[in-house]
């Protein structure tokens, strides 16, 4: 069989930060108690020869998971595996016997990794301030993933963790590579760090979180991360001022130069069969844990996802009441981790807008009138659980979604009536920094299941 293309699969992975030397076991979550919380069930396991860079088993994790050695978090280190595509149009592992039928071997294979950390950049658009790393390899070592950047002190890297091309064997003979993040460190620019503005000067104090992890140079002519303050123009991030620091006198977040070790890049595969050159690229990208790991955020980067693919319509043989329920599944974890009370706008101590919240950010960004959204008697967190538990139970039983009337749409993000704020997804922030809505697709989803009859024991299709 001729090799015609080859794929990375999966062509997105998400790698999660971690300090211990043993990568998470896999595991699924399964809805066992139709009210409850999903389960955590253990799933088949790859084990790699830390010496060799060889999967020696595949095996069952016993149950419970761990999720951290002592006080180290164990990292999600995700595979990918390079596909081909043969004289058919079925995808099928890429093999050592695959390569061998070109004439070819496991050597054949190049893998680049390129990452990078573009926090700071973003803000300050100075390029300089670009964190990149890049390797190139064919055989089976560990090869480290350094940030460099114009703007470090001589000598001084950011770790983004490392990458592995394992290394094929009898047992398990397919082309795949590891991607291992960092330890979820923060770096910074400075031994010691503002905490205020002092009447007699800037208020100091030893940074025990950096300080012996200095690698940006505050000094350099272009460097300006270490008290950067945002301009408050079009360009800066929504939401702005996120970053780790102070508030000065005028009220303004000063950065402390901090850095941490998360990243996104590319993967990719290449190898050359005659006069053919074969490359498949895939995207990777390191983030924090998941401390709530049976829980699934209500709208996630797959959604985002499916409806840049498919669009923001559904059609009607896609719709189901098990998507449906997904939906309100996830809605109902995502509030059982809020503290709905404070994020509704209740007194926190006596005191209004203590914290961080939808009404303060009304008030601050357009001067409405600070004001809860709902009324403050009706958002203990037990009893907003309990409503979305009887939505679950209605759906179950047949009853069609009566919430679609009041979900919020995306155009109405801005809607700062009574009416506007208290709808579906409430009291949330999206992404634009207001009232946070489902996709476009997911509504559609909803509303199609209402009009097909769906809940009545009818077809979508019908």
């Amino acid at each position: 069989m001729s090799i015609h293309e080859i794929r990375i699969l999966p062509p997105l992975a998400i790698a999660r930060l971690g300090s211990s030397k043993e990568p998470l076991e896999n595991y699924e979550l399964v809805v066992k108690d139709p009210l409850g919380h999903r389960q955590i069930c253990a799933a088949e396991t790859l084990r790699v020869n830390t010496r060799t860079g060889e999967i020696s088993e595949s095996y069952q994790p016993e149950m419970p998971i761990k999720f951290r050695d002592g006080k180290s978090i164990r990292p999600v280190a995700p595979f990918l595996e390079v596909f081909a595509r043969t004289d058919g149009e079925k995808l099928v592992p890429l093999t050592v016997d695959l390569l061998a039928a070109e004439g070819l071997n496991p050597r054949s294979v190049k893998w680049t990794v390129s990452l990078g950390n573009l926090k700071a950049f973003r803000r300050t658009t100075i390029e300089q301030d670009k964190i990149l790393a890049s390797t190139s390899f064919s055989d089976h070592d560990v090869h480290p993933l350094e940030g460099r950047c114009d703007n470090f002190l001589p000598g001084k890297t950011l770790p983004l963790g490392s990458a592995r091309y394992i290394k094929p064997n009898a047992a398990f003979p397919e082309i795949r590579l590891r991607y291992t993040p960092a330890a979820g460190l923060v770096y910074g620019a400075s031994e010691t760090r503002i905490t205020a503005d002092g009447v007699n000067g800037p208020v100091t104090e030893i940074d025990e979180i950096v300080k012996d992890r200095v690698i940006y140079d505050p000094t350099k002519e272009h460097a300006t991360w270490r008290g950067w303050v945002d301009p408050g123009e079009p360009t800066d991030t929504n939401p702005g001022q996120i970053y780790a620091g102070y508030a000065n006198a005028k009220g303004a977040q000063v950065s402390w130069g901090y850095l941490d070790d998360e990243c996104d890049g590319i993967v990719e595969a290449e190898i050359q069969i005659g006069e053919k050159k074969l490359r498949a690229f895939a995207r990777i990208g390191a983030g924090p844990p998941a401390f709530a790991p049976d829980s699934l955020p209500i709208r996630t980067v797959a959604d985002e996802i499916e409806q840049a693919l498919f669009g923001p319509e559904v059609r009607s043989a896609d719709v189901s009441a098990d998507r449906v329920e997904d939906i309100v599944r996830r809605a109902y974890e995502t509030v059982r981790l809020l503290n709905t009370a404070v994020l509704n706008g209740n007194p926190v101590d006596g005191r209004l807008g203590a914290e961080s919240m939808m009404p303060l950010q009304d008030s601050n960004d357009f001067h409405r009138m600070f004001a809860p959204i709902m009324a403050t008697t009706l958002v203990d967190n037990l009893s907003v659980v309990a409503l979305h538990q009887t939505i679950l139970t209605a759906l179950k039983s047949g009853t069609p979604p009566w919430f679609v009337d009041v979900l919020r749409r995306p155009e109405e993000v801005g809607d700062l009536s009574d009416k506007g704020r208290r709808k579906m997804p409430a009291m949330m922030r999206g992404a634009d920094a207001r009232y946070m809505t489902l996709t476009r697709r997911q509504i559609d989803l909803i509303r199609k299941s209402v009009a097909s009859g769906l809940f009545f024991g009818g077809s979508a299709e019908e």
